[in-house]
Formats: C-alpha cells, structure tokens, sequence
C-alpha cells in the first residue's frame, strides 16, 4: 500500500447523527358513529399524554363528514397543554382505524409540522366512508381509532458521536434477544419439560428461574419439579402457556390481543409483572359494555389496581348499558365489589350536581 493511500485511511472519521424523539400513543373509541355522522357535528377526544412528558398534552378532532369531501371522515391533531413542551417542537402523527382483530389499517402520516405555532395537523381524506369502511371497522357501531404522535424539539433531542477511525471498523449491533429467540424456537439444550394437557414444552431453568421469582423459587429447592425436571400445569390451556414462554424468552406476545384475560392470570401466577401490565393495557383498549364486568372481576381476583380503576370508570360512565348485560349479572354476588362501583357512581353523581 502506497504511503498516501494509507494516510487517507488512517486519518479517516466517522461520525453518526441521530434525531431522538418523543412519542404519544392513543387509541379512541367510538360508540354510536351513526349518530355523530348524522348529525355531522365535530368530536374532540380527551386530552392524552405521551409516554415519557405526562406534561405534554395531544387532543384528537374528528370530523365525520370531512369539509373537503361528505364521504370522507377528516381528523386533526392539537395540543393541548403546552406548558410542558420546548418553545417549538416538531411532530408528525400516523394516523389508522383498527378493524375487528384490532389491527391497524388505512394509515396515513402527516408531514413533520412545528408546534405549538400551527395549532393543528392532520387529514382531511383520511378514510372514505364506503361499504367496506362500514363492514370493516363498523363493528357494533363502533370506530375504533388509534393515533401514534412522534415529537422532537431537535435541538435538546440530538445524540451525535464522532471517532477517528483507523480501519473504520464497525462493529456488529448485540443480537442478545435474536439469539434467545432461536433458544426458545429450536428448543436446544433444554432441562426441563412444562407439561400442559398431554403437550410438553421444552424450557431452560435458568432462563424461566430469570424471568419469573416463581421458577426461581421452584429451581431453586430441592421440589419435586425440580428432582423429575418436569412442570405439571394443569389450571392453564396450552395455548397459554405457550404464549407465556414466548414472552418469558423474547420479551414479546404475538397472540395478546385474543388471550389477554388468561394470561393476566397466568402472568400472576408465576409473577411476571410486564406481561401483566401489557394485558391489562390490552384489556383497557378492548373495554366494552359487554365485558367490562368479566374485566373488572378479573382486576380484582388479580390484584390489577389500574386495570380496576379505568373499569370501575368506564362502568360508571354507562352504568345503565353495563348493569343491563349478563356479565354484571354473574358479579352481583360479589357485594364489596357491587358497592366499590356504586359509590363511585354516587360520588360523581353528587360532583355533577354540586356543579350544576
């Protein structure tokens, strides 16, 4: 290699720049869209926070016939309470209805707009409101909307690093999780066995041991799992606890949304906190007037205070629809917690009256 070629190398930098932001998540029901098309009156969401700055608030506003054109639905984001935010930030939102399994469709993002200057962003066309829209996403009446808002003020937001570089030598990103992934998938070096309904799932006892104080507790002393290698499980379907290993070995759920009820309760039992948590965010983005009393039992079988407190509120926001289906009935025994609701209900009652 000639002298000025390898100086050219040696005296080579790298640098990379990355943009951080903030995001807000938020997913709006709708109960009786008909109604509100009807009418063609605007609708404005409550005010929701994002993840990281509870003092930075979004509000959403729906337009159910779009000014631009009657057969589309037009939807807008603003803020809310700028008191929390820099003196500009910018922001784009995705927008997207979520069908019947709850999955996103129709999405939309908007351009990166500076706030809190413009006020609002969003899309007058975002979806038509044709045959399909009403079959798809009308379910029960109901729409379903959810909005991802992604937030940076750039300046405070910027992480940038700068090496000179003798070879500009990269080095490869830790692919820690892809490779408990493949533990979990090719079921190599296993040392215990979780026997549900006849079906064995191969496991690792270090790995359930660290994920779960439970399995720690069991690996740890001299029990009879412990001796015969072997986990009889026998209050848990299959398809359970073959969903909780995925999320013991990967941090992930791919069936959540259709199992969120019993793995609460599987999450409880063998105390995996996260998972719990994510189910019960699940069940508060599922809640309807038809299963808020199964929720709210299971809330309080499992000890979920947050899930428990957005139930008793939803129940006490549509006591009459709620107290009318079969599920509330099934709970009415349970008196301690019939009169945690009805107090709740009595005290905003009381509030709306004093206000009046």
């Amino acid at each position: 290699m000639s002298s000025s070629l390898c100086d050219s190398v040696c005296k080579l930098n790298a640098c990379n720049t990355k943009v951080l932001y903030d995001e807000a998540r938020y997913v709006w029901t709708i109960e009786n869209f008909d109604f509100l098309e009807a009418k063609g009156k605007l609708l404005h969401s409550p005010a929701f926070p994002s993840v990281t700055n509870t003092q930075v608030q979004w509000t959403l506003r729906l337009y159910p016939n779009s000014m631009n054109a009657n057969d589309y639905m037009g939807i807008f984001i603003f803020t809310k309470n700028t008191s929390g935010m820099a003196k500009k930030i910018f922001a784009k939102t995705v927008f997207s209805v979520l069908n019947e399994e709850f999955k996103e469709e129709c999405s939309q993002t908007t351009a990166v707009r500076e706030f809190p200057n413009i006020k609002t962003s969003g899309i007058w066309k975002f979806v038509k409101k044709d045959e399909t829209f009403r079959n798809k996403f009308l379910l029960n009446n109901t729409l379903r909307i959810r909005c991802v808002v992604k937030f940076s003020d750039v300046k405070d937001f910027i992480e940038s690093c700068s090496d000179e570089c003798e070879f500009n030598l990269k080095v490869p990103e830790c692919n820690f999780s892809e490779n408990f992934v493949s533990l979990f998938e090719n079921q190599e070096l296993t040392d215990v066995v979780l026997s549900v309904n006849g079906k064995d799932y191969p496991a690792h006892k270090t790995v359930l041991a660290a994920r779960s104080p439970v399995f720690l507790a069991m690996f740890k002393h001299n029990t009879k799992e412990n001796q015969l290698n072997r986990v009889e499980i026998e209050d848990i379907n299959d398809a359970v606890v073959g969903e909780m290993l995925r999320y013991i070995y990967t941090g992930k759920c791919e069936n959540l949304e259709n199992l969120a009820a019993e793995l609460l309760a599987t999450a409880d039992k063998y105390d995996l906190y996260r998972l719990k948590m994510m189910c019960a965010k699940t069940l508060i983005e599922r809640l309807s007037v038809e299963n808020a009393a199964s929720v709210l039992a299971l809330a309080d079988i499992h000890g979920v205070k947050e899930l428990k407190n957005a139930v008793v509120k939803f129940i006490v926001s549509k006591p009459t629809q709620v107290l009318a289906t079969e599920g509330w009935k099934s709970i009415r025994s349970n008196f301690e917690l019939v009169d945690e609701v009805l107090c709740l209900a009595l005290a905003r009652r009381n509030t709306s009256m004093s206000n009046n």
